[in-house]
């Protein structure tokens, strides 16, 4: 079952599947505009009660597998294909030091691999069977 897996035993599908149950969880309305395809740089809608509209970005890495500069490019070029005013990208691993850079500018906030675990270990739906060593 997707809630008890390891974030490390997660393929990319699984992933974004975990993270639209988790933001249905804090109340966010998730639509999956991209869950396990061609995504054009957006996997996920989340719009908050004000209605404000997030663009997300799930990347199921392996530590050393750092997500890149283009990545984050393509995020801040996507959301206005959805209408969002927001970015976010989430990741298992880490950022390059470009994609951290570029992230800044243009205001992207991203969760990293220990972040995505904290926010995950502290919701309760989510019971991994083995821990993940998280960074």
């Amino acid at each position: 079952m997707l809630l008890t897996k390891p974030l490390n035993d997660l393929n990319g599908f699984e992933f974004e599947r975990l993270l639209a149950l988790y933001f249905r969880d804090q109340g966010y309305v998730v639509h999956e505009v991209g869950i396990g395809g061609n995504d054009g740089g957006v996997d996920l809608v989340i719009v908050d009660k004000r209605g404000e509209r997030t663009a997300v970005q799930a990347k199921c890495y392996a530590d050393h597998n750092m997500v890149a500069v283009q990545t984050v490019r393509e995020l801040v070029a996507a959301k206005r294909n959805h209408n969002c005013m927001l970015t976010l990208l989430v990741t298992t691993s880490d950022l390059t030091g470009p994609a951290k850079k570029e992230a800044e500018q243009f205001r992207v906030e991203y969760w990293h691999g220990g972040l995505v675990g904290q926010k995950l270990e502290s919701w309760s739906k989510w019971r991994p069977t083995k821990k993940r060593k998280l960074v």
